[in-house]
């Protein structure tokens, strides 16, 4: 798991897109803070340089952040939504989500494959198919991981590594199907084709052969 990064919510105390174009101008982005224990989601504004190293981890919805509210309390949080502008990457908005201790939060995980270039499979000829890149769970927030490791250095020419065979945390619980196909070691489809064709052209021969052997016998 990441160290958890502290954070500075400010007070928000004007919304809009004028006083939102303002606020990015002046180096922060327009926040919302909300949770179990705050039934009202309350609007702050935050550093954009403070909360780029969690954005940029890429694992930044299971990043765990300690974030200081403007009425000085600290609370345990996620980023909820991440707005981008698409054209150049700036921030536009993030939602901040509460997590209390010992209550378990649903995460989308990232999936991250090890050991590419050295798969067995891959080295017999196949190609590695990922399947699946992220995975949903439900899990105690100090047991957050920042991603879900698959190792492929030993996946055989065939095989696959589904979703029950992950290693997850102790307090996690899979909310995906466990029967899913993370990952496999596919045959090259080219291959695929070319002993299909090469089948039916052995089937073709061998009708023919006995056509053939039948008219001989009847003549």
């Amino acid at each position: 798991m990441s160290d958890i990064l502290q954070v500075t919510l400010e007070t928000r105390e004007k919304s809009g897109k004028q006083e939102a174009t303002k606020l990015r101008n002046a180096g922060y982005v327009p926040a919302v803070f909300y949770g179990s224990g705050y039934p009202e989601s309350i609007p702050v504004k935050v550093k954009s340089k403070d909360i780029l190293p969690a954005v940029n981890s890429g694992h930044w919805e299971t990043f765990r952040l300690d974030v200081t509210l403007p009425d000085g309390k600290v609370e345990m949080a996620l980023m909820r939504d991440v707005q981008k502008n698409f054209l150049n990457g700036n921030l536009l908005h993030v939602d901040f989500y509460q997590l209390v201790s010992g209550q378990k939060v649903q995460v989308e995980v990232p999936v991250e494959i090890l050991n590419r270039e050295s798969c067995a499979g891959v080295k017999a000829g196949g190609i590695l198919e990922q399947l699946l890149h992220e995975v949903s769970i439900n899990v105690l927030p100090r047991e957050i991981p920042d991603f879900l490791a698959v190792d492929v250095r030993n996946l055989e020419l065939g095989q696959e590594i589904k979703l029950g065979d992950l290693p997850l945390p102790e307090s996690a619980e899979l909310l995906d199907d466990a029967n899913a196909t993370v990952v496999v070691a596919a045959e090259p489809r080219g291959s695929e084709t070319a002993a299909s064709e090469t089948e039916g052209e052995q089937k073709e021969v061998e009708v023919l052969a006995k056509g053939k052997a039948k008219g001989q016998e009847e003549a």
